[in-house]
């Protein structure tokens, strides 16, 4: 997927479109708290009893699928204010920058 490194979008401090400087950032994990699955596993855990999926064998190794492409985020610089923001994007195999 290509992204041009200049967009014209809304930017919430400006309330417009403005045109954005683009930058891919690099891979890492975004903070915040535990995803919706480590909620449910840590409710369920927490009790005495049969925990369902986490009481059972372990599933193998060959029915766990991993994903073949990656998200991508994006760094975008209002040219007016100056304000960042990061945008994430869709899953592609291969983000690059297009040069305009």
């Amino acid at each position: 997927m290509k992204i041009p490194a200049k967009m014209r979008t809304y930017c919430p401090n400006c309330k417009k479109h403005t045109f954005q400087d683009v930058k891919i950032e690099k891979a890492r994990q975004r903070g915040g708290g535990m995803g919706h699955g480590s909620r449910r596993s840590e409710r369920w855990t927490s009790r005495i009893g049969n925990h369902g999926r986490y009481s059972r064998r372990p599933i193998a190794s060959r029915n766990m699928t991993s994903k073949t492409t990656k998200k991508v985020d994006l760094r975008t610089t209002c040219t007016e204010c100056g304000k960042k923001w990061i945008r994430s994007r869709p899953r592609a195999r291969r983000t690059e920058l297009k040069r305009v």
